[in-house]
């Protein structure tokens, strides 16, 4: 599967999604990203890990392939069924992350609260955005991490976003929701009210950025 170097380096990569760019940043040190890898990261399920975010965010599909090359291909919210455990089976393996492409006026980012660098997220949160000619969105997606069992796509913030015209107050109801959404616990990290501040405050500021790239 493909490396933490290698998402961070591909040009190609950053001008689809810079969103990927953005998490490989954060992403522990240059010895882990240079040998983990992107499947190896979702099938950790880690709830604190940063690129389960990231293809929450993009809608993101996982091919898994069983005894005899069977395949099944199931979305992020079924591939990860609680805290460390995956749908895949004890004979079977990842083998595939597909992304839905739509490239056109798209913009994403990615922002977390580590208590030190390459650190597990005290909170995480990544947008993609998608714009209409006349500005309007078109569609919107927001992932969390740290903040459930898993990383937590929320459609309550797509559908409250969705052909509206982007400003500041959309952005502060999007962060109201993802901060109602989430089920943070406390622990060394941070409180559960902490962390609902966090989501909010990331999810308008990841939104904002977003925004900005899909315009150009």
């Amino acid at each position: 599967m493909t490396r933490h170097r290698e998402l961070l380096e591909s040009d190609e990569l950053a001008a689809v999604f810079p969103i990927f760019r953005d998490a490989e940043k954060v992403i522990a040190d240059p010895v882990v990203r240079n040998r983990g890898t992107l499947g190896g990261s979702l099938c950790q399920a880690d709830p604190s890990e940063d690129l389960s975010a990231v293809c929450t965010t993009l809608d993101a599909s996982c091919v898994i392939r069983g005894p005899g090359g069977a395949e099944r291909v199931v979305s992020m919210e079924q591939f990860h069924v609680g805290p460390y455990e995956t749908a895949v089976a004890e004979n079977e393996i990842l083998t595939e992350i597909r992304f839905p492409f739509k490239p056109d006026r798209c913009g994403s980012a990615y922002a977390k609260v580590e208590r030190r660098a390459g650190d597990w997220a005290v909170v995480s949160a990544g947008s993609a955005v998608w714009l209409a000619d006349d500005g309007t969105i078109v569609d919107a997606r927001v992932g969390l991490a740290a903040v459930g069992p898993n990383t937590t796509g929320i459609p309550e913030i797509s559908a409250a976003l969705r052909g509206r015209e982007p400003a500041e107050e959309l952005y502060e109801a999007a962060g109201a929701i993802a901060a109602e959404s989430c089920d943070p616990v406390t622990d060394q990290r941070g409180s559960a009210d902490y962390k609902r501040h966090l989501a909010n405050e990331l999810t308008r500021r990841t939104l904002r950025t977003a925004v900005t790239r899909a315009r150009g």
